[in-house]
């Protein structure tokens, strides 16, 4: 049974908005906006990426965290370079020879 934002009061609203953003741990900020009775959600480390999340329905914004989350995920994955860095070894005291 899904229940919709009109017979959710403001503070079990509000209270739902702080769980989603205590679930997705801080990643996102989610807000409940009582004039428009939607809640609102921005990713909290890239503003421009699939922002905001607007919807009626907390289980909704959770959703679409997930799937932005991912789309994230695969972003980060596809800039990792295919093949490691070269580890560099510096002899000891050289760093301090050249530094001073």
């Amino acid at each position: 049974m899904t229940v919709t934002t009109d017979k959710l009061s403001d503070e079990t609203a509000h209270k739902l908005a702080q769980d989603v953003q205590r679930w997705c741990a801080d990643r996102w900020c989610v807000m409940w906006e009582p004039y428009r009775r939607v809640f609102t959600a921005y990713p909290a480390y890239d503003h421009a990426l699939h922002t905001p999340i607007e919807t009626n329905s907390a289980r909704e914004v959770w959703r679409r965290i997930l799937d932005v989350d991912h789309v994230l995920l695969q972003t980060v994955a596809e800039a990792i370079p295919a093949h490691p860095p070269k580890i560099v070894h510096v002899p000891p005291g050289f760093l301090q020879e050249v530094l001073g």
